[in-house]
């Protein structure tokens, strides 16, 4: 009988859970719960409707604990949670994308400029980091705030999890490198970082590498799931998002094919020996990540379909009905608009912002037809994935041959064939469920279901869908 290993995929605006096993020599899945879930307003910050989460995380595994031998969680990069000494969760972990962490970027440049702290970590600078989160909690510790200085550990959000799961705090290595606090290069808590900061490193907990067993549900801190009784693994995956996604792709076996993973954000890179910490990275605001065994993602960070789907809520407010993809679609593919802005201005990254109102401001001009900025919207983030290619090219001194994309993105055929126009780049499109199957994948290992990673890849992707796209001129 099969043994089914349960993936936790966390993304920005719902979370889903799939449950994965090897029958007959192909890979299948099974989508078991899906949940949408959005950011909230506690204490003037956003944060993330954390006890709703948990909640579903417990009542999936409950609902599955007779059939599943593990557990894996994945989720998006830079947030985190803060453990007091009691072992208790301080305050709901803080969203991304909470206005304040502005504050934190800025007190950080009192000490260091933005390219020393790129120098000593390897990461794009960015507003968002865990660094900057870290500062403002700092920050209100001189203004009486009492939560920063009863940090015992900081724990990513997997890592969070997983330590309800278990009773461990662990720091998985791929999630812990997307935070501005880990040195890419020695894989360690970047020294420079925590002296000049004053940030202890005894907050930090031990770090593990994907399919590493954390621990198990019989020692949750969750009553509900140590009354199980079941000695179910919580293991070790690639825990970021894009780690997971990335191992999937033609890029992590071809050093001549690039990444994108095309999702809330669009990150679009590929992968190298080791860190690129140069100038010239730093000039061009490109990051490097740790990926699968330690390999490294060298990539830019680009806020992605987010405003698409912003512009689409914020229109089906309007007219009070659903639009449908297929209407959006059907427009696009005959919009002869050639204007494009620049995803990365920073309206993009706000929490809220008017998707028409910020285009029309960085274009200086505005449409008569609403569905027009949808056409901008496609062709800025083909353009801006461009751009990113040809810097990278240029640091790294080559010319990628292919591009393989991942993620939500690939669903749609026009921002596929749009890509491999403006790029000029043969475009791999799928797996979809990418990160999932990297969740996965890692938990297999772990249970020696797979004697290698080659051997575990080779099954994933023989067992999936790809479509392939052409530059057409």
């Amino acid at each position: 009988m099969a043994q089914y290993s349960l993936a936790f995929d966390f993304g920005a605006t719902s979370i889903r859970a799939i449950l994965g096993a090897v029958e007959n020599g192909r890979f299948v899945t099974t989508e078991v719960m899906r949940m949408s879930h959005q950011r909230v307003t506690e204490d003037g910050r956003s944060r993330w409707e954390w006890d709703k989460i948990v909640n579903k995380v417990v009542e999936t595994i409950k609902a599955h604990a007779h059939e599943i031998s593990s557990i894996a969680v994945n989720t998006w990069g830079v947030d985190f949670g803060v453990v007091g000494e009691d072992g208790k969760l301080l305050v709901n972990p803080i969203s991304y994308r909470d206005a304040r962490h502005n504050e934190g970027f800025e007190y950080a440049q009192e000490t260091l400029s933005q390219e020393q702290i790129f120098m000593a970590t390897g990461n794009q600078i960015m507003s968002i980091n865990s660094l900057f989160q870290l500062l403002v909690l700092k920050k209100d510790s001189a203004q009486g705030c009492p939560t920063y200085n009863k940090i015992n550990k900081l724990l990513m959000l997997p890592d969070l999890l997983n330590y309800l799961l278990t009773g461990q705090q662990r720091a998985e290595l791929t999630i812990a490198s997307t935070s501005q606090l880990l040195d890419l290069r020695t894989k360690k808590f970047a020294e420079p970082i925590l002296q000049a900061y004053g940030i202890k490193e005894s907050i930090f907990a031990p770090i593990v590498y994907p399919t590493e067993v954390v621990g198990s549900i019989k020692d949750s801190l969750i009553p509900e799931l140590r009354e199980l009784n079941k000695d179910i693994k919580v293991i070790a995956c690639a825990s970021h998002d894009t780690a997971s996604a990335v191992l999937l792709t033609e890029a992590y076996t071809d050093r001549d094919t690039a990444f994108l993973s095309c999702g809330t954000w669009s990150l679009i890179g590929g992968l190298t020996d080791e860190p690129v910490i140069s100038k010239e990275a730093f000039a061009r605001d490109l990051t490097n990540e740790t990926g699968f065994a330690g390999s490294n993602m060298f990539f830019k960070n680009i806020t992605g379909l987010y405003i698409l789907e912003m512009l689409k809520n914020q229109l089906e407010a309007k007219r009070g009905a659903k639009i449908p993809f297929d209407e959006i679609t059907a427009y696009v593919e005959n919009c002869p608009v050639d204007q494009f802005v620049d995803v990365g201005a920073e309206v993009f990254a706000q929490n809220e912002f008017d998707v028409k109102e910020a285009i029309n401001s960085l274009l200086g001009t505005k449409f008569e037809n609403d569905f027009d900025y949808f056409k901008v919207i496609y062709l800025s983030l083909a353009k801006k994935y461009h751009a990113t290619l040809q810097d990278i090219e240029t640091i790294l001194q080559k010319k990628f041959k292919k591009l393989h994309m991942i993620g939500g993105g690939t669903q749609s055929k026009f921002l596929c064939q749009l890509v491999s126009n403006v790029t000029g780049l043969e475009v791999i499109a799928g797996p979809m469920e990418a990160t999932a199957y990297g969740n996965l994948l890692a938990q297999k290992i772990a249970l020696k279901e797979f004697d290698s990673l080659e051997q575990g890849r080779k099954v994933i992707l023989d067992s999936s869908e790809f479509k392939v796209y052409h530059p057409q001129v």
